[in-house]
């Protein structure tokens, strides 16, 4: 009888043990809207580091196309760019949901920067395909280009 009772206390001493774990897990809601508001507030170093501690997290409340949006956008806009980081990022975006108007946006204006016009032309047509020419990407890309 006394081993019955210590094993059950020992299991229930594991159950308590790993229940406490859960306390380490990363709220990856929060810590994605803390990226954006730091990206919003051009702190894109400290964006880049929370984006990319989130990539092995499971999205809630947004999702993986949108953070590797979001990695392209602060890695294209700190002050010493890295175009082809950036470029990566929105093509693993764009990989992930080949709609993604914001990515399309994006990776447009970073190949008007970079020179190449007319590959940012054909995603402007993206943009107008999915989300019409009022939308605000593409009227802020087709301000760029034109």
């Amino acid at each position: 009888m006394k081993i019955l009772i210590s094993f059950i206390l020992f299991f229930v001493h594991l159950n308590i043990f790993a229940a406490g774990t859960a306390y380490d897990t990363v709220d990856a809601s929060k810590e994605y809207q803390k990226a954006e508001n730091l990206i919003n507030n051009k702190d894109f170093k400290s964006a880049i580091k929370i984006l990319n501690d989130l990539i092995s997290e499971d999205p809630n409340g947004y999702t993986k196309a949108d953070l590797y949006n979001y990695l392209g956008f602060a890695t294209r806009k700190q002050s010493n760019p890295d175009y082809e980081l950036a470029e990566n990022y929105y093509l693993k975006a764009l990989e992930l949901n080949n709609n993604h108007v914001g990515a399309l946006e994006y990776l447009g204006e970073l190949y008007f920067e970079t020179d190449r016009r007319d590959e940012a032309l054909v995603l402007l047509d993206r943009i107008k395909m999915f989300a019409g020419d009022n939308s605000n990407e593409y009227k802020d890309l087709n301000k760029l280009l034109n």
